[in-house]
């Protein structure tokens, strides 16, 4: 990453923060923000921000692929799998029902509207645009009149969507590359080793990484603060590891978050994850100002109507159907229905996917990928962030007053 391009971000993530408590209160998308600054300072503006090509494209390839990583090990460190069990009828159904249902619509709508994708790639892009943004749905989480139902359900859906769309396209990925290059046995290896043995490095990892922070800060061994960077370096071990063996850094290292809490809880110590929480915030941000820095303009600039209306159908059509048909005749009211299916999960896993798939898979439509990423990431942006208020209000009953921005 150029000079230039790191004072930069630095300066904008020091001036955010700042303001980070009021846009919370606004409910505005933070990646808007960032995705924003991203196009005033890139080369169609004042150009000191540039990840076109060269050192800083490698740059943003390695910061999402940190930040994807963090976040998937938060995420999983954070799920409360046995609420889960406990609310299995709302939370069970959108796991189960909702997110292969997502899947399967989001390919079939591809097949339609962009005829040129081949089958699996269709699966692909399925996976790289159901989530979008994770910072949104945090603050809405916090909000204490939504009901606690709606919340819970959000949050683990969001916590293991990532998990569900990464396995989901590199299985895809797994099979278009072998149309592409077929050798027998070739795709089966591949699946295996990116699912199978990634997934059982990253519950090794994770429990060895819990037991030791767990036990050393029980006995005083360690303060609070190293355990949150040693929780840290357990989700790069992981990461490092997952690529290591060829397999999937990503998926090692949710499983490794899932088995590090657990081991950590075993010996009776809550996970802290301040430290690894800001990191992936942080880490995020930038990746956002370095996607709109680019590949906003370029992609918006050769998208014709089909990707705009692909782009559209996916982010605000089919999770709304999915939702709806996997809570159907569940005791949440239809509001409530269409609040979890219009603000739900969203992560940066859109534009790490989409690079991943790029890097990794013998693709045909690398261009079109690019394009389908660009619009719906910033169509998300906008459109949740405008509607977040309407939303809360459309869910609070009529006598609730809803909450005023600062």
């Amino acid at each position: 990453m150029h000079t230039d391009t790191a004072f930069v971000l630095t300066v904008l993530v020091l001036c955010y923060s700042v303001v980070s408590g009021l846009v919370k209160r606004w409910y505005v998308a933070p990646g808007l923000i960032f995705v924003l600054f991203g196009i005033m300072l890139g080369p169609f503006g004042f150009g000191v921000i540039d990840t076109g090509a060269g050192t800083d494209a490698a740059s943003f390839t390695v910061v999402a692929q940190l930040a994807l990583t963090v976040i998937l090990f938060n995420q999983a460190a954070e799920l409360d799998l046995s609420a889960v069990v406990r609310r299995r009828g709302i939370t069970f159904r959108l796991l189960v029902i909702g997110i292969p249902l997502a899947l399967v619509l989001g390919a079939g709508t591809a097949l339609l509207l962009l005829p040129v994708m081949p089958l699996w790639e269709a699966v692909c892009l399925a996976a790289i645009v159901a989530p979008t943004e994770v910072a949104l749905i945090d603050a809405l989480l916090e909000d204490r009149r939504i009901p606690e139902r709606i919340r819970h359900a959000m949050s683990t859906e969001s916590g293991f969507y990532d998990g569900f769309a990464l396995a989901a396209m590199l299985a895809a990925l797994a099979l278009a590359s072998n149309n592409a290059n077929p050798e027998p046995g070739r795709w089966a290896t591949f699946l295996i080793r990116t699912e199978v043995v990634s997934a059982v490095v990253g519950l090794a990892i994770g429990v060895v990484g819990g037991l030791l922070i767990a036990h050393s800060r029980k006995r005083g061994w360690m303060s609070d603060t190293w355990a949150q960077l040693a929780t840290l370096a357990v989700a790069l071990v992981c990461f490092q590891l997952g690529e290591r063996l060829h397999g999937s850094g990503f998926v090692t290292a949710f499983a490794g978050g899932l088995a590090f809490a657990y081991a950590a809880r075993r010996v009776g110590i809550k996970p802290e994850m301040h430290v690894s929480d800001a990191a992936g915030q942080l880490l995020e941000l930038m990746v956002f100002a370095m996607f709109g820095s680019y590949a906003v303009i370029v992609g918006w600039r050769h998208a014709d109507w089909r990707v705009v209306l692909f782009a559209v159908v996916a982010v605000f059509g089919v999770r709304i159907v999915a939702v709806s048909v996997a809570l159907f005749r569940s005791e949440l009211p239809g509001r409530e229905r269409l609040f979890i299916g219009w603000f739900g999960p969203r992560g940066i896993s859109t534009l790490v996917l989409g690079v991943l798939m790029v890097d990794r898979g013998e693709i045909h439509q690398e261009a079109l990928i690019t394009q389908v990423v660009a619009v719906a990431v910033t169509l998300s942006l906008v459109v949740h962030s405008a509607t977040t208020w309407a939303g809360i209000r459309g869910l609070l009953p009529a006598e609730t007053p809803a909450r005023t921005p600062p």
